[in-house]
């Protein structure tokens, strides 16, 4: 009902030969509002897609865009909350996540390391996440493009999971924060197996 009101409006308004400011105002918010719906409409069919099975290169050509590029727009899952409490996640939490990501995928795992906590200092080495980085090298190939973060709060952390594309199969890179903004947990996967 809403959708047909609003695309009566903005028609209405796109045909009259004299428009008041007042419904050139309101066409404008209906046209948001539309864009918001076509927006989410797409996002939900582009996951349907994904889980019938289709490649990012597959969607990219639908759109009309690349596969980086689909990838990048839709890539990212939507934070659900776990137990249906309201917690909000440390304040800057992708722009500290993101780069612990592009570190680690860039091989510079000082950089990486520098924001761990000192439990994640003592479980993990510079050589484990060479052997892990060059793993994910070996077997998905390499970085195409960083998909949009997704952000929850899971016990007390935030996670920040953060869609990557690489040459043979799309993964997750997972960033754990505490309330100190240090990471408490770091992993990198295929897409499908982080829940």
């Amino acid at each position: 009902m809403m959708l047909s009101a609003n695309v009566q409006l903005v028609a209405d308004v796109l045909r009259a030969d004299e428009r008041s400011s007042g419904q050139v105002m309101r066409a404008i918010a209906a046209t948001r509002s539309l864009d918001t719906i076509v927006e989410e409409t797409l996002r939900a069919l582009v996951e349907q897609a994904r889980a019938a099975g289709h490649t990012w290169a597959e969607i990219g050509d639908v759109l009309h865009v690349s596969r980086q590029a689909a990838f990048q727009r839709f890539g990212g899952r939507r934070p659900t909350p776990d137990d249906g409490s309201i917690a909000a996640p440390v304040e800057g939490a992708v722009e500290r996540a993101v780069p612990v990501l592009e570190a680690f995928l860039d091989g510079r795992f000082h950089d990486a390391r520098s924001t761990f906590d000192a439990r994640m200092l003592q479980a993990i080495s510079l050589e484990l996440l060479a052997e892990v980085r060059e793993k994910v090298r070996r077997e998905a190939g390499e970085v195409q493009a960083l998909g949009t973060p997704a952000v929850s709060v899971r016990d007390g952390y935030t996670v920040v999971d953060i869609p990557v594309a690489l040459e043979h199969a799309d993964g997750i890179g997972r960033v754990v924060l505490d309330a100190d903004r240090q990471v408490a947990g770091f992993l990198v996967r295929p897409a499908e197996v982080v829940p």
